[in-house]
């Protein structure tokens, strides 16, 4: 078999000299010096909170097949994690505390002082994600209840978890998003309310900003299963009611935006060279991110009390959606909504067709639009 050969990219640094045991090292820092050379694949690192560290047993004996483990049985050396093997590579999965430059420091290593680092890779876990989809109770349960996991979070004031979900819809870690996942958990809590998306539980948002998606995600109200209401006052600020009215309304003091500023100060600066002047440098563009992440999840831990007001309600509310019949304009043949159709020549059309006017929301709220203005098939052209 063809013989390879690697070039380290780096070594380690820590107080072991000697082989010690594996839990022992791990509890120290180690710190990964990556020679200059190799200084650009180091690039936005800090993104990954976890590494592979590939290194090299430089003081180990080879060729190996089997032994005696650490914990006391005999097993294969390609069923164990032993330092005496045919090749003498080890793998670990390590904690990225800092990044200084070429130096990393790492937590949960297990390699001595002056160990060859022969590579290092961001952990995939995508395998253990596709394990839990495969858990067949937990999908009987989620196929009983699709909102299982997010009751035992709201309940369990798991608010860091519902942030990483409602991220995977909003798209982004902010503060607006956090504001509306500790507001809609709190409203939660204190009504002990659920949602089955039948409109027996209702959210009025008063913002179409990144607050209202924390509001849609956590009470599970929406705009498709018709259980959210959107006020267009511009204000960070929800009320979540029962069908008899009865409710909560929590609003963001006027204070809550300084004292998230003064909490995270290093990110103003940031904001201002990559947002506002558009300095988009990789070095510059990691660091605002790691800093915009920290001031996200930091939100969540600042005082409930100082950022919002709650007072308890009671309100008129809308009756249950009515069922539209859909029919078929006669120009575009498209089926439509019967209450959003005109008689025009004794024809029945869709506002798009008839070139009538309708309600737009978009981010500067709601508006008119004219239906001219629509985009047209460029196939039909």
């Amino acid at each position: 078999m063809q013989k390879v050969e690697y070039t380290p990219v780096g070594i380690v640094k820590n107080g072991f000299n000697e082989a010690v045991s594996p839990n022992e090292i791990k509890s120290q820092i180690s710190t990964l010096v990556i020679d200059e050379q190799y200084a650009e694949a180091l690039l936005n690192i800090s993104e990954c909170q976890y590494l592979d560290v590939v290194f090299y047993f430089h003081k180990s004996e080879s060729g190996h097949l089997s032994g005696i483990t650490y914990f006391g049985d005999l097993r294969g050396v390609f069923a164990s994690r032993s330092p005496k093997r045919p090749n003498l590579i080890g793998i670990t999965s390590v904690k990225l505390l800092s990044c200084n430059g070429n130096e990393l420091e790492v937590e949960g290593l297990d390699a001595i002082n002056g160990t060859p680092i022969l590579d290092i890779k961001c952990s995939d876990t995508s395998l253990f994600t596709g394990e839990l989809e495969k858990n067949q109770v937990h999908i009987a349960a989620l196929k009983s209840n699709p909102r299982i996991d997010l009751i035992n979070n709201i309940k369990n004031k798991q608010s860091e978890m519902l942030m990483i979900k409602a991220a995977q819809v909003h798209g982004h870690y902010c503060p607006g998003l956090a504001m509306g996942i500790m507001a809609a958990s709190y409203a939660m809590n204190q009504l002990g309310a659920q949602s089955d998306g039948m409109e027996d539980l209702l959210a009025i948002t008063e913002t179409n900003n990144c607050f209202s998606d924390g509001i849609q995600f956590v009470t599970g109200c929406s705009f498709g299963n018709n259980s959210l209401i959107y006020h267009d006052l511009g204000k960070t600020a929800f009320t979540l009611a029962l069908r008899n009215g009865k409710g909560i309304r929590i609003v963001s003091k006027p204070q809550s935006q300084e004292i998230i500023k003064t909490a995270f100060p290093d990110f103003s600066d940031l904001y201002q060279q990559v947002v506002v002047q558009q300095n988009h440098s990789p070095a510059l563009m990691a660091k605002y991110k790691k800093v915009a992440r920290r001031r996200a999840f930091g939100t969540l831990d600042l005082p409930f009390g100082q950022m919002f007001a709650v007072s308890e309600v009671e309100i008129e509310l809308p009756g249950y959606a009515a069922i539209r019949k859909s029919i078929i304009c006669d120009k575009c043949a498209e089926s439509v909504m019967e209450t959003r159709t005109i008689n025009k020549n004794d024809k029945k059309l869709c506002y798009a067709c008839a070139e009538e006017d309708f309600g737009r929301l978009t981010g500067n709220g709601i508006s008119c639009c004219i239906s001219s203005l629509l985009c047209k098939d460029i196939n039909q052209e």
